[in-house]
């Protein structure tokens, strides 16, 4: 049995190099676009959304602040990235916090 989620080590602080971030269907992706000093764009791609869970505390606010960008088409893949944020901002869910708390209590919020 499967009692800690294994989540992928995720790049903290990216917010103050934030772009922007958008779905891409093609890959089904979330991915999060950085201004970066030698490149023009940096990229950090997610596969999955509940590797937002490790996440620093400033750079869910800067996701939760700014939404996701899809096509209308992809609007029902792209908004589970978007809820995790959502329930991340919401109920203080991030890196930089030990929480206990039982995936089953937590209610998703809409948007």
């Amino acid at each position: 049995m499967l009692k800690n989620m294994p989540l992928k080590e995720m790049e903290h602080n990216f917010n103050k190099d934030f772009r922007g971030w958008a779905y891409v269907p093609k890959t089904h992706q979330a991915v999060n676009g950085l201004r970066d000093k030698n490149i023009v764009y940096r990229r950090i791609f997610l596969i999955d959304p509940m590797w937002f869970v490790n996440c620093s505390k400033k750079d869910i606010d800067c996701l939760f602040f700014n939404k996701i960008m899809f096509y209308p088409t992809d609007k029902d893949q792209a908004l589970q990235y978007q809820k995790v944020v959502n329930v991340c901002f919401k109920k203080d869910i991030n890196s930089n916090r030990y929480w206990k708390s039982s995936w089953r209590s937590i209610s998703f919020l809409c948007i």
